[in-house]
């Protein structure tokens, strides 16, 4: 009985199948790459977006509240301290800065007060839950306004530092269901170097504390401020000469993220520009 013959794979065939294998595996790292490069510009477009987006949702919201009271916004302002005075002028600034004063958003009833302490109308949440010693605050009612910083708080009673330049149970017009207390905010908005590898970053300081970063990226904080009165209210200028009659801030911010890895001879750095606009609500209704 004959033996058949056993065949193998010859060269030829090992050197075709070597080839086809090498550009099958070309043709996979060609596709991981071109995903890789995707995925890193759409990353650091990402980036942009969402630190954009916290920018200017914070920003504007500040400006938006500018001159906002607990109370009424036609109550007199009493008292020549730093936070009276700063009240008096709640928006400032030039082309590259911006501060923002105003009442907190939340704004709490009282019950019974005197020039020195005020007690809470609610039982819950608790004052200490809500204040702390040291918050400055606005104490307001229908007619009046001053500013106190906290001493003390035992149980909903909040005694203040120093007594208000009124008594807001005894002013006249001043209903004693209208008096509220807040927490005073005065938000200074910058843009400053961060020590990182996009270079700056969107800074807040909080009624004269340390600087907050906000956003990481931002290049430049641009302002320019259209005032409605006493100016050319056709333009946004960068040095408005009566910020009091100003309505409307406009912003503008160049963004820059940086990709988490890059190709060879690729920028790894992401550039975008934005710009929003925010009107001041209690002068534009």
């Amino acid at each position: 009985m004959s033996r058949g013959k056993q065949a193998g794979f010859g060269l030829i065939e090992l050197m075709v199948a070597m080839v086809l294998g090498l550009l099958v595996l070309g043709a996979a790292v060609a596709v991981f790459q071109s995903n890789l490069r995707t995925f890193n510009a759409s990353d650091g477009q990402n980036r942009v977006q969402e630190n954009a987006r916290v920018a200017y949702e914070l920003l504007s919201k500040d400006v938006r509240s500018t001159g906002s009271s607990a109370c009424s916004a036609e109550a007199s302002v009493l008292g020549l301290d730093a936070m009276s005075t700063s009240f008096k002028t709640p928006l400032s600034g030039s082309a590259t800065e911006l501060t923002t004063v105003s009442a907190d958003d939340l704004s709490y009833r009282v019950k019974t007060a005197s020039a020195s302490a005020v007690t809470l109308v609610e039982s819950a949440p608790q004052a200490s839950d809500i204040f702390k010693v040291g918050d400055r605050v606005m104490v307001c009612n229908a007619a009046m306004t001053g500013f106190a910083q906290i001493a003390s708080i035992a149980g909903q009673t909040v005694t203040f530092t120093a007594a208000l330049e009124f008594d807001p149970a005894l002013t006249e017009y001043g209903d004693p269901a209208s008096i509220s207390i807040a927490r005073f905010r005065n938000n200074r908005w910058h843009v400053k170097a961060n020590g990182g590898a996009t270079g700056n970053s969107l800074y807040v300081n909080r009624n004269g504390g340390g600087d907050q970063e906000v956003a990481e990226g931002v290049q430049r904080l641009d302002v320019t401020y259209h005032q409605a009165a006493n100016g050319n209210p056709a333009v946004y200028v960068a040095a408005p000469t009566d910020f009091q009659s100003v309505d409307a801030v406009r912003m503008f911010m160049p963004m820059r993220a940086v990709m988490p890895s890059k190709a060879p001879g690729e920028n790894d750095i992401v550039n975008r520009n934005v710009a929003s606009t925010a009107s001041i609500r209690n002068r534009s209704l």
